[in-house]
C-alpha cells in the first residue's frame, strides 16, 4: 500500500483554514459520539461563528452593529437521557481551560460559576431549564472548525449549537423566528450569569438570527435587539471578506473588556442618559467630546462614532450608486472603524495593526480588527483576484517583524 503524505506549506506561504461541509461536520460529531457513548445520536445540530463587518463594542451601549456568520461551524451530536446525567465529550479541549476532553455532571446540580469549557455547555442547559423548558439529562459530542481565540465567536457557536441540539432532541419549538430570539437570550444568560462574563448580546443574536449570505443589522436600543437582514452580495461583485488570524492572544482581555463596558456606562451616567444610544445623532460627538475625563471621553467617542459608521455602511450596501464607489466607501469605513478601536478604544495590538496596514497596502479596499480585540482576527474587504496577493504580503510583513505566521479564512 502506498503511504499517504500530507503536504505542509512552507513557512513563507499563506496557510488557509477551510471550513467543513455540513455533511463532514455531522459525520465527525456522529463518529465522536459513537466512540464515546456507543450507539447513534438522536440529533445533530450546528451553529456558525460570528463576524463583525462594522460595529464592535456598541452592543452594551444600545448601539448598532452590522455582522454576518462564517462557514466555519460547531457541530453537536446529542441523545437525551431519562435521568439527570449530563455527559459531554469535546475535541480541542486541550486548547482551552477545563477538565480535559470529557466532563460529566447532573442537570439538577448545575450552579453558576462552573469552571472551564464545560460551563459553555452546562450554562445553556441551565438557562433553558431556568426558563421552564422540559429537559432532562443528555449525552453530547462536540466537534468544531471555528478557530479558537480569534474573535469569531467560538464560544457562542458552541453554546448555540448545544441549544439547537437541545431543541432537536426535546422538541422545544425553538426553530422559529421567535424561538431564535428566545434561544439567543438563553445563550446570553448562560454567558453572563452561569459563566460570569459580562458580555453584550451581539454574538448569540447574530449566530442564531443571521442566515448564510446575509448581513444582520442589530439595533441594541431594544432588548432583545431588533434585527434587519440585508443580502450580503460581495461575491456577486468579485469581492470577499478575508479573515486574517494573527495568532496573537493578549492575557487579561476579559478584565479589559469589562473595564470598557463600565466606561460606557459611566459616560452615559455623566451625560444624564440611560445609554449612549440616547444621544441625538446631530449632537452626539459634540456632547461626548465635552466630557472631561479622558478615558471616558475617548471610549464614548468610539461607541457613538461606530454606530454612525454602521449607518453609513448600510446606506452604501443598499444604495444605488456605482458599485465600485460604494464598496470603496465601505472599505474606508472599515478602516476608520479600526483606527477608532485602536486609538480611542485601545483594544488593538501591534499584530492587528500590522495586519490591517499590510492588507490595505496590498490592495484591500479596507480592513479592521474583528471582535472584542486584544488579539485575534482582522477582516479585510478584498477583490477575489487579490486574495493570495494580500495574504502573501501579510505573511511576509509578519515574518519581517518576527511574528508567528498568520492563518487565513474566507467569508
Amino acid at each position: 500500500m502506498m503511504a499517504v503524505v500530507t503536504a505542509v506549506p512552507p513557512e513563507d506561504t499563506p496557510r488557509w483554514l477551510e471550513p467543513w461541509s455540513l455533511d463532514e461536520g455531522a459525520d465527525r460529531a456522529r463518529a465522536l459520539f459513537a466512540d464515546a457513548f456507543e450507539g447513534e445520536p438522536e440529533a445533530i445540530a450546528s451553529a456558525p461563528g460570528r463576524l463583525t463587518i462594522v460595529g464592535d463594542h456598541t452592543d452594551y451601549s444600545g448601539g448598532l452593529t452590522l455582522a454576518t456568520v462564517t462557514a466555519h461551524r460547531t457541530f453537536v451530536a446529542a441523545r437525551r437521557r431519562d435521568d439527570q446525567a449530563i455527559r459531554v465529550v469535546a475535541t480541542r479541549s486541550e486548547l482551552v481551560d477545563g477538565p480535559g476532553p470529557r466532563w460529566e455532571g447532573a442537570l439538577d446540580a448545575l450552579e453558576p460559576g462552573h469552571p472551564g469549557w464545560p460551563s459553555r455547555v452546562a450554562g445553556v442547559l441551565w438557562a433553558l431549564a431556568e426558563r421552564g423548558y422540559p429537559i432532562t439529562g443528555v449525552d453530547l459530542a462536540i466537534d468544531s472548525c471555528v478557530p479558537l481565540g480569534t474573535g469569531l465567536g467560538s464560544s457562542v457557536a458552541l453554546g448555540a449549537a448545544v441549544g439547537r441540539a437541545a431543541d432537536a432532541v426535546w422538541g422545544l419549538a425553538l426553530d422559529t423566528e421567535a424561538g431564535g430570539v428566545e434561544l439567543a437570550e438563553a445563550c446570553w444568560e448562560a454567558e453572563n450569569t452561569y459563566v460570569g462574563f459580562p458580555c453584550g448580546r451581539l454574538d448569540p443574536h447574530t449566530v442564531l438570527r443571521c442566515g448564510d449570505g446575509e448581513a444582520a443589522l442589530l439595533d441594541f436600543s431594544e432588548i432583545p435587539p431588533f434585527v434587519t437582514r440585508y443580502p450580503l452580495y460581495f461575491h456577486e461583485y468579485g469581492l470577499r471578506l478575508l479573515l486574517i488570524d494573527t495568532g496573537a492572544r493578549r492575557e487579561g482581555w476579559r478584565d479589559a473588556y469589562a473595564r470598557r463596558s463600565r466606561a460606557a456606562v459611566r459616560a452615559a451616567a455623566v451625560l444624564g442618559l440611560p445609554s449612549l444610544r440616547s444621544l441625538k445623532p446631530h449632537e452626539a460627538l459634540a456632547r461626548v467630546d465635552a466630557l472631561e475625563d479622558t478615558p471616558t471621553r475617548i471610549r464614548a467617542r468610539h461607541i457613538v462614532s461606530e454606530s454612525m459608521r454602521v449607518r453609513d455602511t448600510i446606506a452604501e450596501l443598499s444604495g444605488l450608486g456605482p458599485a465600485h464607489d460604494r464598496f470603496t466607501r465601505i472599505g474606508a469605513l472599515m478602516l476608520e472603524s479600526h483606527r477608532s478601536l485602536s486609538a480611542d478604544y485601545r483594544v488593538s495590538t501591534a499584530e492587528l495593526d500590522l495586519a490591517v496596514d499590510s492588507a490595505v497596502a496590498a490592495g484591500a479596499l479596507g480592513a479592521r480588527m474583528a471582535g472584542a480585540g486584544f488579539g485575534g482576527c482582522v477582516v479585510a474587504l478584498v477583490r477575489t483576484g487579490a486574495l493570495e496577493q494580500v495574504a502573501e504580503r501579510v505573511v511576509a510583513d509578519f515574518a519581517a517583524q518576527g511574528y508567528a505566521r498568520p492563518a487565513f479564512l474566507q467569508v
